[in-house]
């Protein structure tokens, strides 16, 4: 599956890239800060600071808003109680954060995928088919109708999905037990990343993998449209420093799911510099970093750009 032909050595930057490369591609199942690595330097500045601040959205209906907590204690009582490592607690706990949208149909997003890895997090997958049984009760009850029934099947896919890539990542690790051994080409890895694409898709369905995944997928072509960058002899460094930059851009706008962004950071970013500049100690810039931030962002946004660190000085 895996070929084995390897390049001539690299530098010492791009070996260290690559390492992290399949290090997080083939971890994204098991890592519930994947999407983390994504850090300021993928952000660029918009000269659009005169453009008036967008309306924020309002937070998206979630799971926790609908949660039925009579229903899915109900639901435990008539369970056997086999599956102790699933209270209804700990299934709210990982799934609340699960947005649904005015028909209460599940969103299938990023989000959705941290959730399911937080659900099987730290469990082995050795669940029978009783336990994953009672699983699903204790989802349908807490999340009655539709939504619950297409939570339950999602979760459920997922597990079974898990515990073949289990497999999958087992015989990567096997070919690639050394650091000297990930010097393969850029095409061979990402031929292995489409069978890996290829197997949540059986598992998952087309439409609900490419969903949950859009944003693993982003980071990781990413990586190697960078690399493919980095490793061409064909370019001039100031022609990989513009392509480098386009990549930058385009990652940004596909993994930052925020209503009108481009716009929104310029104009956050304008404010951030004049708070910088001015003439204040830095406690003070602090407390209107931070301000400016929750001016410009709803929680909901602000959770899910934590990594970019807008308030930092």
């Amino acid at each position: 599956m895996m070929n084995t032909s390897l390049l001539p050595k690299t530098s010492t930057v791009v070996v260290a890239v690559l390492l992290i490369l399949m290090a997080t591609i083939y971890s994204v199942f098991f890592s519930n800060e994947y999407n983390k690595d994504i850090t300021q330097a993928l952000i660029t500045n918009s000269d659009k600071i005169n453009t008036p601040v967008a309306n924020i959205d309002k937070p998206k209906k979630t799971i926790a808003t609908v949660w039925k907590w009579e229903d899915s204690a109900n639901s435990q009582e008539e369970a056997p109680t086999s599956l102790s490592l699933f209270s209804a607690e700990a299934v709210y706990n990982t799934l609340q954060r699960v947005k649904l949208d005015d028909d209460n149909n599940v969103i299938i997003d990023h989000q959705a995928l941290i959730a399911l890895n937080e659900t099987f997090d730290g469990r082995p997958l050795q669940l029978d088919e009783q336990a994953l049984h009672e699983l699903q009760i204790i989802i349908r009850q807490g999340l009655p109708g539709n939504a619950g029934d297409e939570v339950a099947k999602i979760v459920t896919d997922y597990y079974h999905y898990l515990a073949a890539s289990k497999e999958f990542n087992a015989i990567y690790e096997a070919d690639y037990p050394t650091a000297e051994a990930i010097e393969n080409t850029i095409e061979d890895h990402e031929a292995n990343y489409r069978e890996l694409i290829a197997l949540r898709e059986l598992y998952l369905g087309n439409d609900t993998a490419s969903k949950l995944f859009s944003t693993s997928d982003a980071n990781a072509a990413y990586m190697f449209d960078m690399l493919k960058i980095e490793q061409s002899s064909n370019l001039s460094d100031e022609e990989k420093q513009q392509q480098s930059a386009e990549i930058m851009e385009r990652h940004t706008q596909q993994t930052i799911n925020i209503s009108n962004w481009s716009e929104r950071y310029g104009v956050f970013q304008g404010a951030r510099k004049n708070i910088l500049s001015a003439s204040i100690d830095d406690e003070e810039k602090q407390m209107q970093l931070t301000e400016l931030m929750h001016q410009h962002f709803n929680s909901e946004e602000l959770a899910n750009i934590s990594h970019l660190q807008l308030d930092k000085p």
